[in-house]
């Protein structure tokens, strides 16, 4: 979990109460996660959240071993099924046994509508400067294709990722016409999102997504204290086209170098096809427009997040 929990202006309405009543009972009903025992923990719930987003709320619950832990909790009843899915993955990753680009959230234990973890602690990375923003974007774009080439577990599908572009076209065009645009950018996440349509589509395995990697869902740690980036939020993991995570990759660094990073490392059939790769490219584009176009109009111009959708949008 990230100090810097980023949300936009306007969250959806909570229909599942979070309050310190609900947290404690939630605290009771944990399942430590296997090898792992929760007498570790010196207990010290707090009286309010410490960020809350669209889908949960953060709850400072105490320590372990000095470290701050947070028990993520559900705020909507559409996030239950998504806190299920992050831990099917994490549990799934951890169990590989091979190193990965980036960090991950460390799970404790877990509760009906509810995750205990370690809090990490930095920024996110669309705060960081730019230089840190193109690293961060090169260590993303392994991890991507670390985890793209590796088993996927099976996990529910998600409407909104991993889906044929054309399955997309209702969202993109409410989203453009919401975002009110100059006329030559409007102009050009039209030919990006037209050339998506046209580009071959993915006809390989499905494979395993992180779902929603953008700017805001990776933390870098803050100057001095070292350590590497990390990749949370993984509610909206799901199996499917690749197009859609390296649209989330093309936030931090609109360019085509990031996505070459991506192909160096990527392992799966068909990653050294330049026509599977070249359609790959124009797919990836269009969802990159698609999550810009849902950026600029959930955050104003000068959120970071704004300015990531915008950056993009004026490549």
């Amino acid at each position: 979990m990230t100090s810097l929990p980023r949300t936009a202006p306007f969250l959806p309405p909570a229909d599942l109460p979070v309050d310190l009543r609900r947290v404690e009972l939630l605290c009771a009903r944990l399942r430590p996660e296997e090898g792992f025992q929760l007498e570790r923990i010196d207990w010290t719930i707090g009286r309010a959240p410490r960020g809350e987003g669209w889908d949960n709320a953060l709850w400072p619950v105490g320590q372990l071993e000095g470290r701050p832990l947070v028990l993520r909790v559900a705020r909507r009843e559409s996030a239950r099924a998504l806190l299920g899915r992050e831990v099917t993955v994490l549990r799934r990753l951890r169990g590989l046994g091979i190193p990965l680009p980036m960090g991950l959230p460390i799970i404790l234990a877990t509760a009906d509508d509810a995750v205990l973890a370690l809090w990490i602690d930095g920024s996110t990375a669309d705060e960081a400067p730019q230089m840190i923003r193109e690293l961060v974007a090169q260590d993303l774009a392994r991890m991507l294709a670390t985890i793209h080439s590796g088993p996927a577990p099976e996990v529910g599908r998600n409407p909104a990722r991993g889906v044929p572009l054309a399955e997309r076209i209702t969202a993109f065009a409410a989203d453009l016409d919401r975002a009110d645009l100059p006329d030559a950018v409007r102009g050009r996440a039209e030919v990006r999102w037209s050339t998506g349509l046209a580009a071959a589509p993915w006809e390989g395995r499905e494979l395993l997504l992180h779902g929603d990697p953008h700017p805001g869902n990776v933390v870098v740690p803050l100057p001095g204290t070292g350590g590497r980036a990390s990749l949370i939020d993984w509610g909206d993991t799901t199996r499917g086209d690749p197009a859609s995570d390296l649209g989330g990759l093309l936030l931090h660094v609109p360019s085509t170098t990031v996505l070459e990073d991506y192909r160096e490392t990527a392992a799966w059939t068909g990653i050294d096809d330049d026509a599977i790769w070249d359609a790959l490219v124009s797919r990836a584009w269009a969802w990159g427009t698609r999550m810009a176009l849902a950026l600029v109009t959930a955050y104003p111009p000068t959120h970071s997040l704004g300015a990531a959708g915008h950056s993009l949008l004026s490549r």
